[in-house]
């Protein structure tokens, strides 16, 4: 209960008790308030583990106590004893412990016991409330003391959902919580539905134990659902949904004017907050479209950093604090510079959905890659990224085209290994199609160089195209038919190269490894630059949105060599948005087009970069606002 209302409790308290408990005078129906008589005898008396408000709202009372009453009231700890006593709070005296056992949260009462005046809360919150109401009410100025209900004094008894609960005859007291949620407030939920605080269970569940399980694993962002089951009540939703879903437990299963609630096995509830509109691929292809025959407009955005429930909403943060706005596409990861499908928890995955959808509604594009984990596990010494070393371990040419033909061969290790990440992928992808959410899904990225393991060079070795686009149309097939995903918008996406005639040695050229028109929606290049405008040389992206004839991008951007600072703080010195923007717009004064660029974020992002907010302040670069605009233009 909040200050705010006291003055209210104040009137209420003089006037009526209503429903709150205490005793009313027959005669008036008002409450009978008696003198406190040798007051000068009394001693204040608080917990000795009492907390600091608590110690701290006890001096304001005994001050209040003096000024008002012309007494010299002290203060002592519950292991002194004195023959008359104000207890406050929690003490050890048996007057106090027979007051507060009836007690809950936000309940407490003001009466005299004998020659001991009892103020007592639930918590200290309600506590505390005692206490002003006591200073408020019960001192009495004009006679300089202090006047106490009679009888059974006040009681202040607040508001629940009810007052008894039960799951297949088991008093909801015997439950504890098992919180695989996000939700941090659950506690406090509990607390304000019933009064009283649930105990967290930690470790695996107990045959014969009762639990109130809060699931937070639900892969649909608007979705969630209430059951009885086994004996225990079990609440599901997803990362956004779990707080709706416990809003209607308390607010609708949990009320009754009697307040005596009986649940059973079998009871079933499922609810939605609402499905969020969020544009078809269709549409998606359509903005696609129409960036790309503009060459005066280029979507910015930023790859999204981390495996924490937040990682998403703090990347989209970073570049809006960056720029004063959102991004207007924003990458993802599936892999281990991301999500890291595989090992991560359906918990984080319904938060990352969560956000995914929040972002698209607002008409923000996503795009996915993955750096898949090495089949072989040989990694780089080096580098311990899973996605790192070469493809086996035997250091052959042969031996690295029967790694990539038994890859693709159902039953192999290899195979098992890879299709176990790709099962990941797909149930993922899955969720967001079942949230109605298209992405632009760029396998295989810089496939062409040497630095993955899914790379077509292998320590010195460069292996034919075939292995590669071989690869690409299972993963395609995999995805598109056995799994039946219509939600991805494929993009071929090597890595820059000038090697334009595939001399074996050096990185492949940009259409080395192309899949095929009816195998990838869009192409782009992943370019770090050092200040050469790479993509140019050779007309290497040139090259590869000809072969394709599909729209093309930067999908993935970040400085490099010598304009990249070994500090953050020096970045935008050596190389900064506005930088990338003078870059940008000879570009596209040579006749290049993009449909977005894609900073890599961390070091290599556009707040690393500084200047972020006069890049987006420019006509060429667009953010989030401007594409939902395309979007609700073809509605």
């Amino acid at each position: 209960m909040k200050k705010t209302i006291l003055v209210f409790l104040a009137l209420f308290v003089i006037f009526s008790l209503g429903s709150c408990g205490g005793k009313k005078d027959d005669n008036s129906g008002k409450i009978v308030l008696k003198n406190v008589e040798n007051l000068s005898q009394y001693v204040i008396v608080r917990g000795e583990n009492c907390s600091k408000e608590i110690t701290t709202l006890v001096t304001s009372l005994r001050k209040t106590i003096n000024e008002v009453t012309d007494a010299s009231v002290s203060i002592k700890t519950d292991i002194y004893n004195s023959q008359y006593e104000i207890l406050v709070g929690e003490t050890k005296r048996q007057q106090s412990t027979d007051v507060m056992a009836n007690l809950r949260y936000y309940d407490y009462t003001i009466k005299k016991v004998g020659n001991k005046i009892v103020v007592a809360g639930g918590s200290d919150e309600a506590v505390t409330n005692a206490i002003e109401l006591f200073k408020n009410q019960f001192i009495d100025s004009k006679n300089k003391t202090i006047k106490i209900p009679s009888g059974d004094g006040y009681t202040y008894i607040g508001n629940y959902a009810f007052d008894k609960m039960t799951v297949d005859g088991v008093d909801f007291g015997e439950f504890k919580l098992v919180n695989n949620s996000y939700y941090k407030d659950s506690v406090e939920f509990f607390r304000d539905l019933c009064g009283t605080s649930i105990i967290e269970h930690e470790g695996d569940m107990v045959d014969g134990e009762h639990y109130f399980i809060l699931d937070g694993s639900e892969l649909i962002e608007h979705k969630y659902s209430i059951k009885v089951e086994n004996g225990n009540i079990i609440i599901k939703g997803s990362a956004h949904s779990i707080h709706a879903a416990l809003e209607y437990f308390g607010n609708v299963i949990a009320k009754n004017e009697s307040k005596i609630v009986e649940l059973s096995s079998g009871l079933s509830y499922e609810g939605s907050t609402g499905k969020k509109e969020i544009y078809t691929k269709e549409q998606l292809a359509a903005v696609i479209q129409k960036v790309y025959d503009d060459p005066d407009q280029i979507i910015i955005g930023e790859q999204t950093k981390g495996l924490h429930e937040t990682a998403i909403e703090d990347s989209i943060k970073k570049f809006t604090d960056a720029t004063g706005e959102m991004p207007g596409i924003i990458g993802i990861d599936l892999g281990c510079y991301g999500f890291d499908l595989p090992v991560t928890t359906e918990m984080q995955w319904s938060a990352y959905i969560c956000d995914m959808v929040d972002y698209a509604a607002e008409g923000g594009i996503i795009t996915a890659s993955a750096h898949w984990a090495n089949p072989s596990e040989n990694r780089d010494p080096n580098d311990g990224a899973k996605c790192r070393g070469r493809f086996g371990f035997d250091n052959s040419l042969e031996a690295y085209e029967q790694a990539f033909t038994d890859l693709i061969t159902e039953g192999t290790e290899y195979n098992k290994f890879f299709k176990n990440e790709l099962e990941s992928n797909a149930r993922f992808f899955k969720a967001l199609e079942e949230n109605g959410v298209p992405i632009i899904w760029r396998p295989l990225h810089e496939a062409n160089g040497s630095w993955f393991w899914f790379c077509t060079g292998q320590s010195g070795h460069w292996l034919d195209a075939d292995y590669l686009i071989d690869v690409w149309h299972y993963v395609y097939d995999y995805f598109e038919n056995e799994c039946g995903l219509t939600n991805l918008y494929w993009c071929y996406g090597p890595n820059w190269s000038a090697n334009v005639k595939d001399i074996r040695g050096s990185t492949m050229s940009t259409t080395y490894l192309y899949p095929g028109d009816e195998y990838c929606d869009m192409v782009g290049v992943d370019w770090y630059s050092s200040g050469n405008m790479e993509i140019t040389q050779e007309d290497n992206y040139l090259a590869l949105t000809d072969l394709a004839r599909k729209p093309g991008a930067i999908t993935e951007f970040g400085p490099g060599g010598s304009i990249l600072a070994e500090s953050i703080e020096d970045q935008p010195s050596l190389y900064s948005s506005m930088d990338m923007y003078d870059d940008l717009c000879e570009l596209t004064e040579d006749g290049y087009s993009f449909v977005y660029l894609l900073t890599w974020g961390d070091k290599w992002g556009i707040p690393a970069m500084g200047r972020g907010d006069e890049l987006m302040q420019t006509d060429l670069c667009i953010g989030q606002a401007e594409v939902k605009a395309m979007f609700d233009a073809l509605k």
